[in-house]
C-alpha cells in the first residue's frame, strides 16, 4: 500500500478530511480489502492510546506561559549597546570629511608655478647673473662684461666646409 493512502487513511480516522474528499475515500475502504484492515489495525491503535495518555496542565493561564516566552525571547535577543561620549559619535564624520576634503584639495590644486633662483656674482669688469627653472630642470646664465674701458674682442667666426664663402657663423 502506498504512503499517500496510508496518511489519508489516517487522516479520515481524525475526522481531518473534507466532506467530498472523506466519501470518496470512505468507498475505496470498502472496495479495497488492505485497506479496510489498515483502518481497523488504526482504530484498535487510537482506542488503546487514548486512555494511556495523562493530561498535561499548565499551571498558569495561556496568556501567562506566553507572555513568560515573550519576556525571555525579549531578554535573549536584547544586545547592550555600547555608549560612547558624543564627541566620538561625531569624530568619525568629521574625520572622513576632512579626509575627502583634503584629498579633493590636493585633486583639483593647479601645478606648482616656475621657481627661479637668482644667483647673482660680479668679479672684476664681469657680471654674471644666473636663473634656475626648477620645474623644467634647467639653468640659464647670463654674462655681461661691466667693464668700458677694454676694447671688445669680436667673437670668432666659424665657417663650415659646405658653407658658402659669404655666409658666416658667430659665436
Amino acid at each position: 500500500m502506498k504512503n499517500d493512502l496510508e496518511l489519508k487513511l489516517q487522516a479520515w480516522l481524525d475526522g481531518e478530511l473534507s466532506g467530498p474528499e472523506g466519501l470518496r475515500l470512505s468507498r475505496e475502504i470498502a472496495g479495497d480489502a488492505d485497506a479496510t484492515r489498515l483502518v481497523e489495525e488504526l482504530r484498535s491503535v487510537k482506542s488503546a492510546l487514548a486512555g494511556a495518555e495523562t493530561p498535561l496542565t499548565i499551571p498558569e493561564s495561556r496568556e501567562f506561559y506566553w507572555s513568560k516566552i515573550e519576556r525571555q525571547i525579549a531578554r535573549e535577543s536584547a544586545v547592550p549597546t555600547p555608549r560612547h561620549p558624543v564627541w566620538l559619535r561625531w569624530l568619525s564624520p568629521v574625520a572622513g570629511f576632512a579626509a575627502l576634503a583634503w584629498m579633493l584639495m590636493l585633486a583639483v590644486s593647479p601645478p606648482a608655478p616656475s621657481s627661479f633662483d637668482d644667483i647673482s656674482s660680479t668679479g672684476e669688469g664681469m657680471e654674471a647673473v644666473t636663473f634656475h627653472d626648477q620645474t623644467a630642470g634647467m639653468t640659464v646664465v647670463w654674462l655681461a662684461d661691466t667693464d668700458q674701458t677694454q676694447p671688445m674682442i669680436e667673437s670668432p667666426v666659424l665657417k663650415t666646409p659646405d658653407q658658402p664663402e659669404d655666409s658666416e657663423i658667430e659665436m
